[in-house]
């Protein structure tokens, strides 16, 4: 979630091209490794970095659907960075899926006659890591502890298993108070913008 005027995306033709290669260089590392003794459990990589991808609209979701419930205007969601591939809508705003869905960002804002009130904004920073660790939490009461975490050689349980980790992975990733760096300056991550919105001045976030 980042503030509304924020849009990251490569930069150059270049940049596109080393993201590539690093990503075609990991896959193919990933592959080799994957097929030199096989086994199921092997799969787990590639099973979160599946699971990643759509994660991301979850979370951004979880942010547009907390701002939606205070009433405040969605005016945009973005899955991902690079070249547009998709246009749909999302509670009435344009919703964009780029070319590499790593990462995403909703713009919104307070109505004119609405005050944006800090621990309203602070819940919809948490709204994101929120709804994954929904999931991790659903899954884990529907597996049971000691199932969930007892790993075999079971295709479909292994899927959930990943699931639940990679959700749980990307809430603690963003709950990490931290700035991030963009090319109009540092923004704060879900984390810091939890803290910011109720410690610090109050500003509008995405």
């Amino acid at each position: 979630m980042k503030q509304h005027h924020h849009d990251q995306q490569p930069k150059s033709r270049s940049e596109i091209i080393t993201l590539l290669s690093f990503m075609g260089i990991f896959l193919l590392l990933m592959a080799l490794d994957i097929f030199n003794n096989y086994t199921p459990t092997k799969l787990a990589a590639l099973f979160f970095i599946l699971w990643w991808m759509p994660l991301v609209f979850v979370h951004e979701y979880g942010h547009a659907l907390m701002a939606r419930g205070f009433g405040w205007d969605i005016q945009r969601t973005v899955i991902g960075f690079g070249r547009v591939i998709y246009e749909g809508r999302l509670f009435n705003a344009p919703l964009e899926l780029r070319l590499f869905p790593i990462e995403g960002f909703v713009q919104f804002e307070p109505r004119a006659n609405q005050a944006s009130g800090s621990w309203r904004q602070a819940l919809i920073y948490f709204a994101g890591p929120g709804i994954e660790l929904l999931v991790f939490f659903i899954l884990l009461a529907i597996m049971g502890v000691d199932n969930f975490f007892f790993i075999e050689d079971n295709y479909s349980k292994l899927a959930l298993q990943v699931l639940g980790f990679a959700a749980l992975a990307g809430a603690v990733i963003n709950l990490i108070p931290i700035g991030v760096t963009t090319k109009e300056g540092e923004v704060p991550n879900d984390g810091l913008g939890i803290l910011l919105s109720l410690f610090g001045s109050n500003t509008k976030s995405k």
